[in-house]
């Protein structure tokens, strides 16, 4: 069955040659699949969006795709001249795969915090991954390079280079993604866990753009502590607390002043309902009052005292008897 994805321009321009291949996952080790392409070597994360009912995918203009529903006597492809500007093909699945590259250095660190104090060699460290699963011969030829950037090095002897992990070269080059993340963070991540979060209260308040900023860096954070190891995640977060704690400070303040608003709409609404209940029933005394030949231009004080519950109380003209 063919499959529709959608992948980063420049990646894969060879499709014969990519391929999905399955490896743990570098923060849960859970067995996750990937899209590998050679044209250039990349690693990709993988995201499906389906539809909830059966549907077929109409692609136009990809004559080149092997699509597993050619065209039929009722297909709107077989309509058309076979010409490049009109053809298409048609796929039995609604299923879209989203592909965002990951990159391979995040697969070494599981295998590297587990000899965190030990200088290992390349070969060592691959026989490590492999024990895990074959499948990371697909992408041998990616990670070696990623060691020179989170792992200390050292030669015990010519042509021998041992590699040992580098926390903070490691949290070094996460900061600096950190920081391209900010800037490009997609808007419907932004919109959710961003504008949503520190709207406020008032049309006419605005929130500070700092607060925006450190907003977005904890998105980023939060997204790139997901591909690492527990113990280096909690290490890499903790190094942005401070930060963290100005945010939550503020976001905290939000949430009491939009209570407090809430509750002064409130009070003001049932205080208008009310004026608007009193209102109503002046209106039903003076009819009645118009209609009985009573005054009805009698006070709003003594219409009230006229309505209160009497009962088991002394009426007043017993103060006044003889004794």
């Amino acid at each position: 069955m063919s499959r529709l994805f959608i992948i980063p321009a420049g990646d894969g321009r060879d499709d014969s040659v990519s391929s999905i291949v399955t490896l743990p996952h570098p923060s849960t080790a859970v067995r996750t699949r990937y899209l590998v392409t050679r044209s250039p070597l990349a690693i990709h994360e993988l995201t499906i969006i389906d539809h909830p009912t059966p549907h077929s995918t109409l692609i136009s203009h990809s004559s080149s795709l092997d699509c597993d529903a050619g065209p039929t006597p009722l297909s709107p492809v077989s309509e058309t001249s076979a010409t490049e500007e009109d053809t298409g093909c048609i796929i039995s699945s609604a299923q879209v795969h989203i592909a965002t590259r990951v990159a391979p250095f995040f697969f070494l660190l599981r295998v590297l915090v587990q000899h965190e104090a030990q200088y290992r060699t390349w070969e060592d460290i691959f026989d490590c991954l492999r024990l895990e699963t074959p499948a990371y011969r697909h992408i041998s030829a990616l990670l070696e390079p990623e060691l020179e950037k989170i792992a200390d090095t050292v030669e015990p002897a010519p042509g021998i280079r041992c590699y040992r992990l580098s926390r903070d070269k490691l949290f070094r080059l996460l900061s600096s993604r950190i920081t391209r993340m900010t800037d490009k963070l997609p808007e419907i991540l932004a919109k959710t866990h961003v504008t949503s979060k520190l709207a406020p209260v008032r049309f006419d308040e605005s929130t500070p753009d700092e607060m925006y900023v450190r907003a977005r860096r904890q998105v980023a954070i939060t997204i790139l502590a997901g591909y690492l190891p527990s113990s280096l995640a909690k290490a890499f977060v903790a190094g942005f607390e401070s930060e963290k704690r100005v945010l939550d400070d503020y976001v905290s303040r939000l949430k009491e002043a939009r209570a407090q608003e809430m509750m002064r709409q409130m009070m003001m609404a049932g205080a208008g309902n009310g004026k608007r209940k009193f209102e109503d029933e002046d209106k039903d005394e003076a009819l009645k009052n118009k209609k009985t030949g009573k005054n009805a231009h009698a006070s709003n004080g003594v219409r009230k005292l006229k309505k209160a519950d009497t009962t088991g109380m002394s009426k007043l003209s017993m103060f006044f008897n003889k004794k």
